[in-house]
């Protein structure tokens, strides 16, 4: 399973990468991908696969966040070879998995 993000968009891997980094964290107005919640993408005999965590199992946001997760990934996905979001908790998701872009957004600076 991919977790490097890769610059361009040439293969289906890439191009989930770059659609799932248009979805945001309502809470953070950082992209999930910035979030460090995507753990992987993986382009699978049956299509994508996503390995989606959340900040906390019990995210209030979470429900949205998958479902805009989903959206994103339709778009991009080959006809018969859908994509779909498997939601871990292993390794919980901590902020040091934030790029180090996002921390500085974070902070205020650009």
């Amino acid at each position: 399973m991919s977790t490097d993000i890769p610059t361009s968009s040439d293969t289906p891997v890439a191009a989930a990468w770059q659609a799932l980094d248009r979805v945001f964290d309502p809470e953070t107005d950082l992209s999930i991908v910035e979030m460090g919640l995507v753990y992987g993408v993986e382009d699978t005999a049956d299509g994508l696969l996503v390995l989606l965590s959340l900040t906390h199992p019990s995210c209030p946001m979470g429900g949205l966040i998958v479902e805009q997760a989903e959206a994103a990934l339709a778009g991009i996905a080959a006809p018969g070879r859908p994509a779909r979001i498997e939601l871990t908790f292993e390794p919980p998701w901590t902020p040091h998995r934030i790029t180090e872009d996002g921390r500085r957004r974070l902070a205020g600076g650009c």
